[in-house]
């Protein structure tokens, strides 16, 4: 295949933005937006999208969680979820082809192939997203796979503002919305949260007060959300967490996605935002609020300075080893990436965990201070899921990453 001259122009400014981003600069001085580009990095094997991709310069639309409404088997039904996301990124002027990465969940591990045959068809060779993936019961009992994606968009609504889009083609609950654009511009990304109330409906509006108080030390409010992530259970009661999320940002809910954990807790929140900060010259901050328990393994808060944003593809051990034995094949693999897109694991903005047993959510923390500096972890959340997605492998990682200069 030959490379045209515009695209080597396009990969060779890419790799000198994301390369020389700040260098030389003040540390007061903010750096020069980018224009956006796109680099996909490797293949990975087990879900057929990228190892890696780096968005620089764009706005990003994160979509809410869709579910099939027909359809038989996983094939029909992947296909019917990747086109409402194409018609919820239409409105805020992206399309399928801009995804950067995709977050699936299936009701089993039987489920994987042919959603993995639809991604693969439905985006071209060299230009699929980083995908991270795992099994979770499903509220549409029927619904055998569903997604949510993350895409470059040509609409950006200014720095520290988030624009709310719905679909006219597509179904929804009143006050909730099919799409939200991330600015170009300063990101937070605010480790989950877990309040201990006894119902789910209870535990959702009481986390929700908890990460408000989260925004408010950074000068921010729920406007400034936006994607709201929930782990929770029972998966049945998801129209419950909706409903007290839509009345929690009183009717102008962002997108949501929620999957079914196994853990204790009735249901743990993580949410992005934006920031009207200006962009500094370091890549990114690590905070907690006053008062609050720091750990070692993990920050309550990610504030990222840099234009570029790596996805990370889900990784997973070899098949068959044990516990121990796939955390560490899965950091080894996570540090080469991180190494090809140019950065390391002091830069890591946001870590989700999936084990699927208690024992390995156990060996995850005693771990993780191998590989993590205690003064930059990345914000996190941890759910402990029922499966992976692959037979014999425990344990999944999905990474988000900046480049370290």
């Amino acid at each position: 295949m030959t490379t045209s001259k515009t695209a080597r122009q396009g990969a060779f400014f890419l790799i000198a933005t994301l390369f020389c981003w700040g260098c030389g600069e003040p540390e007061s001085s903010a750096p020069e937006m980018s224009v956006p580009e796109v680099r996909y990095v490797g293949v990975n094997e087990l879900t057929g999208g990228a190892n890696a991709v780096i968005a620089s310069g764009a706005a990003l639309a994160h979509t809410a969680q869709f579910f099939p409404i027909g359809g038989d088997d996983a094939s029909e039904q992947a296909d019917e979820v990747l086109d409402s996301i194409d018609k919820a990124l239409e409105t805020v002027g992206s399309s399928l082809q801009h995804v950067v990465k995709l977050n699936v969940y299936v009701s089993g591990s039987d489920v994987v192939e042919p959603v993995k045959a639809v991604i693969v068809e439905r985006f071209g060779e060299g230009a699929r997203p980083a995908i991270c993936l795992a099994e979770s019961e499903l509220m549409n009992t029927s619904a055998l796979v569903a997604m949510d994606a993350v895409a470059t968009a040509s609409d950006d609504p200014g720095a520290g503002v988030v624009a709310l889009r719905n679909s006219a083609a597509l179904a929804g609950k009143e006050g909730a919305h099919h799409v939200g654009v991330l600015p170009t511009g300063t990101r937070i990304y605010v480790a989950g949260r877990a309040a201990r109330k006894g119902t789910v409906a209870e535990a959702t509006y009481a986390t929700m007060l908890e990460i408000k108080d989260t925004l408010a030390f950074l000068g921010l409010g729920i406007e400034h959300i936006v994607h709201v992530k929930s782990f929770m259970k029972p998966i049945s009661e998801m129209g419950d967490a909706e409903d007290q999320l839509i009345k929690f940002f009183d009717g102008k809910a962002p997108p949501m996605a929620f999957i079914e954990w196994t853990n204790n807790n009735p249901i743990e929140i993580e949410v992005i935002a934006t920031s009207p900060d200006e962009l500094q010259s370091i890549p990114i901050e690590y905070l907690s609020p006053p008062g609050e328990r720091v750990s070692p393994v993990y920050s309550r808060i990610a504030k990222v300075y840099h234009p570029a944003t790596i996805y990370i593809s889900g990784l997973w051990g070899s098949e068959g080893a044990d516990g121990v034995e796939q955390i560490h094949e899965i950091f080894a693999s996570m540090k080469e990436i991180l190494s090809e897109t140019g950065t390391d694991l002091d830069h890591l903005a946001k870590a989700t965990y999936y084990p699927a047993n208690d024992d390995l959510s156990r060996q995850l923390n005693e771990i993780r201070p191998e590989y993590y500096d205690p003064q930059r972890p990345p914000s996190a959340s941890k759910a402990l899921v029922v499966g992976t997605g692959f037979a014999g492998r425990s344990i999944t990682l999905d990474m988000i990453a900046v480049p370290s200069r």
